[in-house]
């Protein structure tokens, strides 16, 4: 019963992700719809009876800005540039990591400890920080205008920010490696002559599978709370948009994604709060989502030991109860009994 309920965690919550990425290609790839814009509205008799910013109605369920956008097509639009880039970021990040990750848990020389060292570092050192002295070159507006694309920076941002999340992760499958390789089995194996290729393939991966699925949706969650800071530090995905003129906007997006949406309406939050609540709710849920992924994920892994201890258990019991001596149907008799 515990296992099924973990089954349904990781399928609704993978839905939910899944749906969000499919939902805003739908959107813009497919029906190519444009965002609604209503700054005014309008009595019967013509008359002005309210302006943009609306609220949450059954009109805009989740509102409009003050331009008079309707919230949840920008949130939909803006899916696939979040949820995308994240998903790009962590499977390559993942790659790179995976390499490094069992390379490290297979080495046992000194330079293992320098290396581990290093790497463990970074669990110290915000991450956020470090993609912001990167990136704020790239991504920042000069005065002159940008020397790259839009496809370029994005390209650029992607690989240093997967490559960023490589330090923590790659220990944390270097740990997970070396625990699996102290195991009885592999080391008979080893002993028996077992090359490393051999032992990754038949014995390690079959045993590391189900971890590195734990372990992606929490680097997905480590890549989107990255791109989030940075909205905050106003580094948007894609490259902010900066006027240097008298009379100039802030720093602005290119494009509707989570982080940007977010950093540039929190200030509405204390007289049009759902300006800021909306990009954010779908945000939260989404975090909320890959963190249920993990956490079913780490209870079927471990309803699976459980369920391997107990049937070794049950099969350790029945074989001693086997190796008992058979009940004697008959008494020995000494001979001074039969004499007798």
């Amino acid at each position: 019963m515990e296992r099924k309920l973990y089954k349904w965690l990781v399928i609704l919550c993978t839905g939910f992700v899944i749906m969000m990425v499919a939902g805003s290609l739908l959107f813009n790839y497919v029906l190519d719809v444009e965002i609604p814009q209503t700054t005014l509205k309008y009595s019967e008799e013509g008359k002005i009876i309210d302006g943009a910013p609306f609220k949450p109605s059954r009109e805009f369920l989740l509102g409009t800005d003050r331009d008079g956008y309707d919230m949840l097509y920008k949130v939909v639009q803006g899916a696939q540039y979040t949820l995308g880039a994240a998903i790009v970021i962590s499977l390559l990040g993942f790659l790179i990591s995976f390499v490094i990750g069992i390379a490290g848990g297979f080495i046992r020389s000194t330079s293992k400890y320098i290396t581990q060292t290093l790497f463990t570092s970074f669990y110290f050192i915000p991450q956020s920080i470090i993609a912001y002295n990167v990136l704020h070159p790239l991504l920042w507006e000069p005065m002159e205008g940008f020397a790259t694309t839009f496809t370029e920076r994005v390209i650029w941002q992607i690989i240093i920010l997967a490559v960023i999340t490589v330090p923590t992760t790659a220990i944390l499958i270097a740990n997970e490696t070396r625990e699996i390789l102290q195991k009885e089995f592999i080391l008979s194996a080893m002993v028996l002559g077992g090359s490393k290729y051999f032992l990754f393939k038949k014995h390690l991966l079959p045993h590391l599978k189900l971890r590195l699925f734990i372990i992606f949706p929490k680097i997905l969650i480590q890549a989107l709370l990255i791109i989030a800071h940075l909205g905050f530090f106003s580094l948007f995905f894609g490259g902010t948009d900066v006027c240097y003129g008298a009379f100039c906007d802030p720093p602005k997006p290119f494009v509707f994604e989570w982080a940007g949406l977010m950093a540039m309406s929190y200030k509405s939050i204390y007289n049009a709060w759902w300006i800021f609540m909306a990009p954010m709710l779908f945000f939260s849920l989404t975090i909320l989502s890959l963190s249920g992924i993990a956490k079913g994920l780490e209870g079927i892994s471990q309803s699976e030991k459980r369920k391997k201890v107990s049937a070794a258990e049950n099969t350790h019991n029945y074989e001693d109860h086997t190796n008992k001596p058979a009940p004697h149907d008959f008494e020995l008799i000494s001979k001074h009994d039969i004499s007798g």
